[in-house]
């Protein structure tokens, strides 16, 4: 990733967002903060006196070989790529800071391998005594493992008849196998069951 600076005159800033970046110069402190315009996200770097530069954020891919680069707009990137680049500042800040993060199907558009990397490098940057949580959703059946989460820690969510989400811990299966088998198998409920008649068109 590389930040380029932009021509101001190339971005269609609304008068009302400019002064409300550049408002938060009025303490003489020069400081950066994320807009999205247009749908894309840019960097305003904003200086003491109120002047300010305007950059974007790029992909840069290298051939290894030959060393030349291609730049990409994030745009141009596939959804697991950018997935990928979301986690970055979540990561550190779960690393540095008291927080906790809610994330809804942690796996979307990512290799399972990815998602599992991601928390293992979570795990990793955990430190005694720090009130830190990650708190996630997924449908990847390969996270299901107790070398990586512990028992207590997964909750299957099964709909039951009446239309309401039941919650049950792993921990009350007391598992003592493949974890990831049993749950395809079926052992610990939460698997989607289509009814045959639904199946014909």
């Amino acid at each position: 990733m590389r930040l380029y600076k932009i021509k101001k005159e190339d971005v269609n800033l609304s008068s009302d967002l400019l002064d409300n970046i550049l408002s938060k110069a009025k303490n003489g402190k020069a400081y950066s903060m994320a807009a999205t315009v247009g749908g894309e996200m840019l960097l305003f770097e904003v200086n003491a006196n109120g002047g300010y530069e305007i950059y974007k954020q790029k992909a840069v891919h290298r051939n290894l070989t030959s060393g030349t680069e291609v730049v990409f707009d994030l745009s141009e990137e596939s959804d697991g790529s950018i997935r990928l680049l979301d986690f970055i500042p979540i990561l550190i800040d779960l690393k540095q800071n008291e927080v906790d993060y809610l994330i809804d199907e942690i796996d979307r558009s990512m290799h399972p391998m990815l998602s599992q990397k991601i928390l293992e490098c979570y795990f990793s940057g955990l430190e005694s005594g720090r009130d830190t949580q990650l708190i996630f959703s997924t449908h990847e059946c390969n996270l299901l493992n107790l070398d990586l989460i512990r028992a207590d820690e997964v909750w299957f969510v099964e709909k039951g008849k009446d239309g309401a989400s039941h919650l049950t811990s792993l921990a009350e299966f007391k598992p003592r196998e493949d974890v990831r088998k049993g749950y395809l198998l079926g052992r610990y409920g939460a698997i989607p069951l289509i009814p045959k008649e639904a199946m014909k068109w």
